[in-house]
């Protein structure tokens, strides 16, 4: 009755005829964004991974540190402050002494970190040490060094010391003992630079004396020489006698001025050329010149007269003229005397007539004389103005050497000044016998403090605890190869994820039989189908036939195998409930468990296991004897794994079995075959090329990724078809991130939907 399923037979391949080629869907895990950001949902789901180490870790170093730390006894630790330098640095007396000194004196400044070193060297510990060891004679010097700290207090002018120390009143004698050897030490140390500083300044007023006489005798040898009292009566002598010179200079202009204007007048008048004009006032100048002209003008009026009364032809006409001529012969050699060649163009009519107009010629001679009288005054007192300027020159470059001299002089007796009141103070400084430091914090309880700071290093043991604690976590995560989100299934296997199926605790129970809360149902031999939260996950396997379904467009997919790499990772569990699933849809199922080694498929079902497959093959048993109807089921079949042969591969690879293979294809809807595990075995492989593909099952937390890689490594090499994979015992904390929608609980969800 189990065979009867003639109607099928239209789907039924011919003999031999070349497997389909089937075309997978694309994964149904979503993408996720490849980044280097921080998955703090990843860290989420390894702490619940591998939180067992992770907090075991953290309590057992935080309990056995932080009881180290608390069983030790306190230390504490004690200060004081000494402000070693002035709050306000007058640097004014050495940039003076360096001055004075011509070269450079150190400052006042501390260079701090050489003065921490003297501080602790023993040059200065070798005093304070052995008062110390009085009381603590146990107290070494290496071992008080190191307890003890010098430093700068920030960037201030105090340096600030420090020990520590698990007694209080042994802090408080050793810094007490510190502090009095430091002031003493520093108290010796500023007298002798005082007393060095004197010795300096005493040299240097020495030497300043000699400049200051030396230059007192110069400027005495200076003024001699130069005949020079005082630079500035002298100069208010120069000053007045430039003013009276360049007063006279100026009236002398304006009056040549004058004079010269008042000639041009006369010399138009006169009808004069500038040359004749020149002529007559220098003829005018000459006695014998003016006589000749006088008797010469006598003989013409003579002449003149005479001729009218006895005619031009007369004896005394003739001397006359005679006597004229003399005269005027004279009178050409006296203008040549006088004027030299100028006279040769003067005409007689000319040299008589300038005397006609007797006064005109006068004034006009005056006015002259005046002109050359002013020019040579003029002359004159430019003279005495460049003679005024030498001497205002070469006054001008005594006074720059007198001026210099007292200049110098005067510094030399500041210097002697400020040497003296510098020398005066460094003596009161001596004999004061103080130390410049100052203390600034009392040493006593007050000033001792706790710093073992047990809180705080509790604190830091329990983070460092944590974080040892996560390292170790995360170590033992990334040395377990096993597959723990889906994520990590997804970037090791490139096959498509057919089905998410949740984890389901009641399931757990078939895997330990000593299990108490294995379910009644069960042990009464129903199965799994019995128990209702067994059927939780139920719809995740009605998504998983329906995918399968999807694989191939060209012809249905009516025989798989159902194989994982490893075992315990859920092939039977998912075998038997694709079954169920399949079946609730009216599709007539078988189950064959070919696993022989560990048959489970009977217990799930809760059939008997006398007669199965390998009683089929072996024993030549009809069907009708092996094949059993699940009575929780309608349409679903099983063949269970029979008697348990010695060989049980070579039962798998014989022909009887291949010819089952396609007798089963020929009379179900969907054939389903339950095989051992890839890794160690072949059974798998044999029956794989018979059927339609293999469903690789993964089991989330358990699947080792070397296993899987192998085992599709061995699969690919003999190109047999894998159709997807299963990713099974998905708990909530190993979906990753855009997982949660397909992440169902059914039981919720129909719990809810009643609501």
């Amino acid at each position: 009755m189990f065979l009867n399923n003639s109607q099928r037979t239209d789907n039924i391949p011919p003999q031999n005829q070349e497997a389909n080629k089937l075309r997978y869907l694309n994964s149904n895990i979503p993408d996720k964004n490849d980044d280097d950001d921080i998955d703090l949902s990843e860290l989420i789901r390894l702490f619940r991974r591998r939180g067992l180490i992770i907090i075991g870790t953290t309590i057992t170093l935080a309990a056995a540190l932080s009881t180290w730390i608390l069983i030790k006894p306190p230390v504490y630790e004690g200060k004081f402050q000494l402000l070693v330098e002035p709050l306000t640095s007058d640097r004014s007396n050495i940039d003076f002494l360096n001055s004075v000194a011509g070269q450079q004196i150190k400052p006042v400044g501390l260079d701090y970190e050489s003065q921490i070193d003297v501080l602790k060297s023993p040059l200065v510990m070798s005093t304070i040490i052995p008062e110390i060891q009085s009381l603590y004679p146990e107290l070494k010097a290496k071992k008080l060094m190191g307890k003890l700290n010098l430093q700068q207090s920030g960037k201030t002018k105090i340096l600030e010391v420090s020990y520590k120390d698990e007694s209080k009143e042994e802090i408080i004698f050793v810094l007490n003992k510190i502090m009095k050897g430091y002031l003493e030490y520093q108290t010796k140390e500023y007298i002798s630079n005082l007393t060095k500083a004197q010795k300096f300044t005493a040299n240097q007023i020495n030497r300043v004396l000699q400049d200051v006489a030396t230059f007192e005798s110069k400027l005495e040898r200076f003024q001699k020489a130069n005949n020079l009292i005082s630079p500035d009566t002298q100069n208010d002598v120069l000053s007045s006698q430039a003013g009276f010179l360049s007063q006279q200079i100026e009236n002398v202009k304006i009056d040549l001025s004058g004079m010269e204007k008042l000639s041009n007048e006369l010399a138009d008048k006169l009808n004069l050329t500038p040359e004749q004009g020149v002529i007559v006032s220098r003829l005018n100048q000459e006695t014998n010149y003016l006589k000749l002209i006088s008797q010469i003008k006598e003989i013409d009026t003579q002449i003149a007269l005479e001729s009218v009364r006895l005619g031009s032809q007369h004896p005394i006409i003739k001397t006359l003229t005679s006597k004229k001529a003399e005269l005027v012969s004279l009178l050409n050699q006296e203008t040549y005397q006088i004027l030299g060649s100028k006279s040769s163009n003067l005409s007689l009519d000319f040299l008589t007539s300038i005397t006609n107009n007797v006064d005109v010629i006068q004034q006009f001679f005056d006015t002259n004389n005046q002109i050359e009288v002013l020019r040579s005054k003029e002359k004159q007192l430019n003279m005495a103005w460049e003679n005024l300027n030498k001497q205002v020159k070469t006054l001008s470059t005594i006074n720059k050497e007198y001026f210099q001299i007292q200049r110098d002089l005067k510094t030399a007796n500041e210097s002697l000044n400020r040497l003296l009141a510098i020398n005066e103070s460094l003596q009161i400084e001596v004999a004061k016998q103080a130390s410049p430091w100052k203390l600034l914090t009392p040493i006593d309880q007050d000033s001792i403090k706790n710093i073992s700071g047990t809180n705080q290093k509790i604190a830091l043991i329990s983070i460092a605890s944590l974080f040892v604690g996560s390292l170790l976590g995360f170590l033992a995560d990334k040395l377990d190869s096993a597959f723990h989100t889906i994520d990590d299934v997804k970037n090791s296997i490139d096959l498509p994820a057919l089905a998410i199926i949740p984890y389901n605790k009641s399931l757990e129970i078939f895997k330990s039989k000593k299990n108490k809360s294995i379910p009644r149902s069960f042990n009464q031999g129903k199965g799994l189908f019995a128990e209702k939260e067994s059927l939780a996950n139920l719809d995740a396997y009605f998504s998983l036939y329906t995918n399968i379904n999807l694989l191939s467009s060209d012809s249905s997919i009516r025989s798989i195998v159902i194989g994982a790499a490893e075992a315990g990772e859920g092939k039977s569990t998912t075998s038997a409930f694709l079954a169920k699933a399949a079946a609730m849809l009216g599709k007539r199922v078988l189950i064959v468990d070919v696993d022989m080694r560990k048959p489970k498929i009977h217990k799930y079902l809760g059939v008997k296991n006398n007669n199965g497959l390998s009683n089929l093959i072996t024993d030549d048993l009809p069907l009708e004897a092996v094949i059993q109807e699940v009575s929780e089921q309608e349409n679903l079949f099983v063949i269970t794994a029979g008697s348990k042969p010695p060989n049980p591969t070579r039962i798998i690879s014989s022909q009887k079995m291949r010819t089952f293979m396609e007798k089963f294809k020929e009379d179900f809807d969907l054939v389903i075959y339950d095989t051992p595990p890839l890794i160690g075995f072949s059974d798998c492989k044999i029956i794989l090329p018979f059927s339609d593909g293999l469903v690789l099952i993964v089991r989330l937390g358990k699947t080792h990724r070397p296993n899987v890689q192998q085992a599709l490594n061995d699969l690919r090499i003999a190109k047999m078809s894998v159709l997807g994979m299963v990713l099974n015992g998905v708990k909530k904390s190993m979906v990753g991130y855009g997982y949660d929608y397909g992440y169902y609980d059914y039981k919720n969800y129909y719990q809810d939907d009643e609501d």
